[in-house]
């Protein structure tokens, strides 16, 4: 039986682009799934040897608590090749599965450029217009069933599960903005896939969303170029349900919609993990981190160098497509600051207040006020204020600023249940229908006709009953982490683990239930009103909508809503579904509250329930303070990158086979695929290790890594099928200079068949190899896929619509583009090295030299006609020639393009000279 966890520590993960370095990626993401099963309540003998390393380290990181920390992820957002990565790894989390080697079977295996690249329609493929270098088309049949046959025991591996992936709509959705006195339209283009797990209802993983992840992931990773867009009518007819309409917004032009590349807007997607980490519920006391996967590591710049000036050229490149790409994580670091930072304030401020607590009740004065008074939704403000209660002067405005953030998320509430994001503009206008409802039938002080404000409170402030949970939970993982006091009571001595527990697993049970209220879906309008009462009230409430938006002040607006809802029928809808709202939370908010209480009913737990019932007077004190923030874990957030350049074993970037290529090199090699895995796990593991052990001696780290590393190694490269990955870097080694000794060892083994050969282990690894990565493709086969290439780029310029961007051109401009594309490519195709036509025309053009240089030998004999005639076909023969041997460099990435410029000057001038050559024979001999 595996040990009880008594702590944790929870990882939202982002995943930037990379194109083939989403291959690398995958390595990580393989590492961070075994970090969550090795810490997880499966048994030991469930588990494989790298996963109880985790189990061990998850022991080693519990303390003097003993047990176990979980190690859990919950939060992840990804983009272009990162969002593939992502999606994976949401679901096997979600599915429980065992591991994720069916993507990496898929990445080794399947994403080949020979596979990818997109000339393998049939007839009927080759009648439609060829869009992208690369087969859309079969990359997404690829994801889907890797999704697909990505399964588990289906015991989840975290409570809750968010996955956001961006993508960019191309055509971009019209949104209004209100701006004062009018309306302003704008196109948006970012969009956002959201997938749930909520261990309640939603489950966006399950049997059936295959296809939708699928889709996202491939929209996602729409390189240009590449990939085509994608839009949700090129599924396959069986595959689109109905029901993903849910993940458009209930967009209705969103089947025809075509999404792009996540990265062209948003290649770092920090946003939506930082927005969600301070509302994440959690299960045992313990911290919270943030890790971002860049396989593209910025440079340091070099210092000292002086500024060089940038000629309109750059200026012009940097404008239109450097700068607008670059994206900084600035501001989104310095979020996560500022969300400590308040933390800590509060934490400290807590601290404070206890001990001015115990400082002044020392001093023979009473600071705990009373407790609310039962009748409490009949009593107005004056009635606390006065006679009895004698409520602090501070609390009125403690009560106005509850009663606005109530309203805020019942307004948020109400938007969801009508199927509108809480940030939209329509949101804005309900939260006017909201107010002016709310002002109608309740009031701070007694009046005629109108319930009082706290009766308001009593039924919709849903935050007012998180808040209390938290704070209590936090008294909690006080006793349980460092067992110190509460409130001011010295309570650790007769507080055991075993007593508080379960105690928490009831708060966190509690919070999910009370969080799925404020989380609703538009199947749940269905219980406060019938179906035409629905879309009656949605179209009265429709139609005046523009007029109230137009008015120019909040205030105008307030008022005419106010009108709206005395005016119309809406009253009578608006009150009905309100009041249903309000008898159901009140029911939920009872129900919890009476399982706590019955829960902190031993007396041992009297502590407890005094922290809970004089909540309210905490609150008194520190909700002015949080007002206006979402604020609501007690754990501060660390911040780590995981990227080649962090690797203590090799920080070159250049390690990486993907890189090449413009990090398309990943798809050239399933040798290099198998590389650069094994460094995506090498990396994930001792980065994983970094954050979980920020806090512990390097020297302590350091072991740890190494005992990982050496295991991953022993995988890597220990089975069968790491003989192969074993002899592709040995391959790598003996067509170096700096053989060694080793690299003699390792052949003599390899040729004489010797079984049991020296464990690559770590030691070795970092002495000999880790420089090496294996060798790539070869010319024939670079040949072949370049020539494909350059023939569907020939049809993809060839099947340009006269009616886009050759528009511009004009009918003359875009015949011109299409035959010079078509020569160009031709061109291309016929100089690369390896090639049929070149190999044809390399010894046609040196049987055209010979024949030159001979007719020039045999001049004085021929005459001038026979000397002009040799000496221009050598000179053309050379520089044609040469002219195909620097532009098949260039294609093979052998020299630049500045390089393959001299060498065409080179055959002008040579060409030139034959022309001077010939006249001067002419007139010498002629």
């Amino acid at each position: 039986m595996v040990e009880r966890a008594t702590g944790e520590v929870r990882f939202a993960v982002v995943l930037y682009g990379g194109v083939s370095l989403a291959i690398y990626m995958n390595g990580i993401a393989q590492e961070l799934l075994r970090m969550v099963r090795g810490s997880s309540d499966l048994p030991d003998e469930a588990l494989a040897p790298g996963e109880l390393i985790y189990r061990r380290l998850s022991r080693a990181l519990a303390g003097p608590r003993g047990g176990r920390k979980r190690f859990v992820i919950d939060i992840i957002s990804g983009t272009s090749a990162g969002g593939i990565n992502g999606v994976a790894l949401a679901k096997a989390l979600v599915v429980g599965a065992r591991d994720i080697d069916i993507l990496r079977e898929a990445w080794t295996e399947k994403a080949d450029i020979g596979q990818l690249l997109n000339d393998r329609q049939g007839i009927a493929g080759r009648l439609r217009p060829t869009e992208s270098l690369l087969d859309g088309g079969h990359m997404f049949r690829v994801l889907h069933d890797t999704l697909a046959r990505l399964t588990g025991d289906g015991r989840p591996l975290a409570e809750t599960v968010d996955l956001f992936v961006t993508a960019t709509d191309l055509h971009g959705r019209q949104a209004p903005i209100h701006l004062t006195g009018a309306r302003l339209d704008e196109r948006v283009h970012r969009k956002v896939f959201h997938f749930a797990y909520d261990g309640a209802g939603r489950n966006d993983f399950g049997p059936g969303n295959e296809a939708m992840l699928a889709f996202a992931a491939r929209c996602t990773s729409s390189f240009p170029v590449a990939f085509p867009p994608m839009r949700f009518a090129d599924m396959p007819a069986a595959a689109q349900d109905a029901g993903f309409a849910r993940f458009f917004d209930h967009d209705p032009d969103y089947a025809g919609r075509p999404f792009a590349d996540g990265g062209y807007l948003d290649n770092r997607p920090f946003s939506y993990a930082t927005g969600l980490i301070p509302s994440r519920p959690t299960t045992l006391p313990g911290e919270r981190k943030l890790l971002f996967i860049d396989p593209f590591p910025e440079a340091p710049a070099p210092s000292g160098q002086p500024s060089e000036p940038v000629d309109f050229l750059q200026n012009a490149q940097l404008a239109l497509t450097g700068l607008p790409r670059y994206e900084v994580i600035r501001d989104d670091i310095r979020a996560i600051a500022r969300m400590n930072r308040r933390l800590e304030r509060l934490g400290a401020l807590q601290t404070r207040w206890r001990e001015d607590q115990r400082r002044v009740e020392a001093a023979g004065r009473k600071m705990r006020q009373r407790r609310k008074p039962a009748d409490l939704d009949r009593m107005d403000l004056a009635d606390l204020m006065t006679g009895a209660y004698q409520y602090p002067q501070n609390y009125p405005l403690y009560h106005h600023l509850r009663v606005y953030g109530t309203t805020d998320g019942l307004s948020a509430m109400v938007a969801g249940l009508a199927g509108y994001p809480p940030d939209s503009d329509v949101a804005l206008y309900l939260r006017q229908i909201l107010r002016g409802w709310r002002d109608e039938n309740f009031s701070a002080y007694h009046a005629e006709g109108r319930e009082t404000e706290n009766a308001y409170l009593s039924r919709y402030d849903l935050d007012f009953r998180l808040r209390r949970l938290i704070h209590l939970r936090a008294h909690i993982d006080e006793a349980l982490d460092r067992r110190e006091r509460i409130q001011g009571e010295n309570v650790a001595l007769h507080l055991s683990p075993e007593l508080l527990a379960p105690l928490r697993v009831r708060i966190e049970e509690e919070l999910a239930e009370l969080r799925r209220l404020a989380s609703p879906d538009g199947s749940r309008a269905q219980a406060l009103l019938a179906g035409a009462e629905i879309l009656r009230l949605d179209g009265l409430i429709s139609a005046e909508y523009s007029a109230v938006m137009k008015l120019a002040t909040l205030d105008q607006r307030y008022r005419r809503a106010r009108e709206i809802y005395r005016g119309t029928e809406i009253k009578a809808l608006v009150d009905k579904a309100l009041a249903r709202l309000g008898r159901d939370m009140r029911a939920v908010f009872d129900a919890s509250s009476a399982r706590i209480r019955a829960d902190l009913a031993q007396p041992e737990l009297q502590p407890l329930l005094d922290v809970y019932d004089d909540f309210h007077w905490h609150d008194v004190m520190t909700y002015p303070f949080l007002e206006g923030s979402e604020l609501q874990e007690h754990s501060q957030v660390e911040v780590f990158r995981v990227s080649p350049a962090d690797s203590g074993l090799n920080p070159r970037p250049d390690k990486l086979a993907g890189i090449a290529v413009g990090a398309f090199g990943g798809f050239l090699n399933r040798d290099w695929r198998e590389h650069d895995i094994l460094w995506g796990r090498l990396d994930g593991a001792e980065r994983i290790v970094a954050a979980l052990m920020s806090d512990r001696p390097e020297a302590e780290r350091n072991a740890w890594i190494q005992e990982f590393q050496n295991q991953i190694l022993r995988e890597e490269y220990g089975e069968v099928a790491g003989q192969a990955r074993r002899l592709a870097l040995l391959k790598a080694k003996l067509r170096d200079a700096r053989i060694d000794e080793d690299a003699f060892e390792e052949t003599a083994a390899q040729a004489l068949g010797v079984k049991d050969a020296a464990e690559l282990d770590l030691r070795r690894f970092g002495t000999h190899y880790k420089d090496f990565k294996p060798i790539g493709p070869r010319p024939p086969e670079i040949a072949g896929w370049s020539s494909r290439a350059m023939a569907i780029l020939s049809r993809m310029i060839d099947d340009l619509p006269d009616d886009g961007i050759l528009r511009m051109l004009g009918s003359r401009g875009a015949a011109a583009l299409r035959a010079g594309g078509g020569l160009i490519s031709g061109f291309a195709r016929f100089a690369m090295p390896g090639s049929y036509w070149r190999m044809l025309a390399d010894k046609m053009l040196f049987l055209a030299m010979l024949a030159g240089l001979l007719v020039v030998l045999l001049s004085p004999w021929l005459g001038s006609a026979a000397a002009r005639i040799g000496w221009l076909l050598l000179a053309v023969a050379i520089a044609t020639w040469l002219l195909l041997h620097s532009f098949g460099r260039w294609l093979r990435g052998r020299d630049s393009l500045p390089q393959a410029l001299r060498w065409l000057a080179l055959c002008v001038a040579l060409a030139l000279m034959g022309v001077g050559l010939a006249t001067v024979a002419d007139r010498l001999f002629g």
